[in-house]
Order: structure tokens, then C-alpha cells, then sequence
């Protein structure tokens, strides 16, 4: 399936809003039945995890996004027909997604036989796996404003890369720890001064406002390096030096608005 970066993208709402429920579901380890607790266990989040020792467009999200929607999307709803009743089931799902995906839909699917509509969905499973790209670019459009959700899907992360031994994983800088970045593409602070708004993520002071000349600021690591935290744009905030001196290696999470409130 074809991944990209879509921070900037349209939230579309239905399925992609699905994909943003099952995502938070497989962060925060609630799975509403046992069928989907053994569809996240097959997620290879430590594969995902040593990836993010490098800085991609195609990031961990991205990643764990495809998979949930591949899943949930293609396998479950359109390669496995066992739960239709009558094929226009399956055609009106397929009409709907493809709205969604803001495709076309391939006058094959309004044929009137059984068979006719068998033959088109083999002949564009691909254009329809294509498309879920989509719905992926819309989900984490939205997860890509919710830094307390991002540090929470980072921490996850973590859990995976601190019990590991550089003798067992040579990507490692060392025992539970990868690399740190030396250098941010454009693209990341970019993104980081938008979503920022040009303000530290910690105290919501001015760090790269364009008004204000001869600012100097960090992007910082909100799951540090040294915690198992990875190079992955989601891990990453906007910081003034002052902050980012005071934080060093320790955890200091800012909630934002739209963070599900913890129950007593």
C-alpha cells in the first residue's frame, strides 16, 4: 500500500473517524472483543519502533494507521465477503468507501450479476487498497493535533525499544536506546512552527514567530532518547532553549484539548 505524510490533509470524517477510535483503542490497549485484540497483536510495533531511528514522512502512525485500515477496511470487508447478505451489501459498501476516498467509483460495481460484481472486485483490489491512503492521510491529520495522544502512542514506542540490547539490535546507540538526530529536515520544522503556531510546546511563550526576529528554538523529543524515545516526527514539539534546558531527559506532558479526562 502506498504510505505518505498528509499533516496538512482534510479531515473526511466516517471510516477515517473509525480509524481514529481504533487507533486510540490499540494506544491505550482496549480492544472491544477478543477478535480485535488478536488483529493488534499481529501490529509489529517494535519493527515500527526501530524504523523511527530515522526521520520519514511515512511516519510510526502512519504505519500503525495503514495496518489498522488494511485490516479492518480491505481484509475484513472486501476480501472476505462472509458477511453479506446479498451482494448489494457489498456494493454499497464499496460505493461508500470509494465517496470517502474521494475515488471514483468503476461503473463494473453496478452490474446486475452476481458474477459481474465478483469480477470487479478482483479487478480493482488494488484501486481500492490504494485509496485507503486516504483515509490514513485524514486520520492523522487529526491525531497530528493531539500531542497528549502523541505522547501517549510514542510511550508505547518506548515500552518497545528500552529492553532491547545493542548486541541483539546494531541499530541502537546503545541498550534501550536508539540514535539521537542530529539534523531536522525543513520539512519537521515546518510542521512543528504550523501546528505550534510559532509557540513553545511547554510554556506557550514565542519561539518562532515570524513578527519577532532573532528567535532562536529547539525541537525536542517529548518521549526523550533516553527513555526509549525515537526520532519519529510525532515524538517531536516545538520548544524555546530555556525549556528544553529545564526538561533535559525527563517527561514533561502538556494536555491538550481534546485528551479523554482519566477517571478516579
Amino acid at each position: 500500500m502506498k504510505r505518505n505524510r498528509n499533516v496538512g490533509g482534510v479531515v473526511i470524517g466516517g471510516p477515517s473517524n473509525d480509524l481514529v477510535s481504533a487507533v486510540e483503542r490499540f494506544v491505550y490497549r482496549r480492544p472491544i472483543d477478543e477478535g480485535e485484540k488478536v488483529e493488534f497483536e499481529f501490529i509489529d510495533l517494535k519493527k515500527i519502533a526501530l524504523e523511527s531511528v530515522n526521520i520519514s514522512e511515512n511516519t510510526a502512525l502512519h504505519k500503525v494507521l495503514d495496518d489498522i485500515a488494511y485490516t479492518n477496511f480491505y481484509i475484513y470487508s472486501y476480501d472476505d465477503l462472509d458477511w453479506i447478505g446479498e451482494y448489494s451489501d457489498f456494493v454499497g459498501y464499496v460505493v461508500g468507501m470509494f465517496g470517502h476516498m474521494q475515488l471514483a467509483v468503476p461503473r463494473e460495481f453496478y452490474r446486475k450479476t452476481d458474477e459481474g460484481i465478483i469480477d470487479a472486485r478482483n479487478k480493482y483490489r488494488d484501486y481500492f487498497i490504494g485509496g485507503l491512503r486516504v483515509l490514513v492521510g485524514s486520520a492523522f491529520s487529526h491525531l497530528w493535533h493531539r500531542k497528549q495522544f502523541l505522547f501517549d502512542f510514542n510511550a508505547r514506542l518506548a515500552e518497545e525499544i528500552s529492553p532491547l540490547l545493542k548486541s541483539e539490535f546494531p541499530s541502537l546507540a546503545k541498550d534501550g536506546q536508539l540514535p539521537r538526530a542530529t539534523y531536522f529536515p525543513v520539512w519537521v520544522d515546518n510542521l512543528l512552527i504550523h501546528r505550534e503556531r510559532g509557540l513553545c510546546h511547554y510554556c506557550g511563550g514565542p519561539a518562532a514567530l515570524v513578527s519577532l526576529p532573532n528567535q532562536t528554538y529547539d525541537i525536542d523529543h517529548m518521549v526523550p532518547i533516553a527513555s526509549g524515545g525515537t526520532n519519529d516526527a510525532t515524538n517531536l514539539v516545538l520548544s524555546c532553549p530555556e525549556c528544553n534546558n529545564k526538561k533535559r531527559a525527563n517527561y514533561q506532558v502538556v494536555p491538550d484539548t481534546f485528551a479523554w479526562p482519566t477517571r478516579s
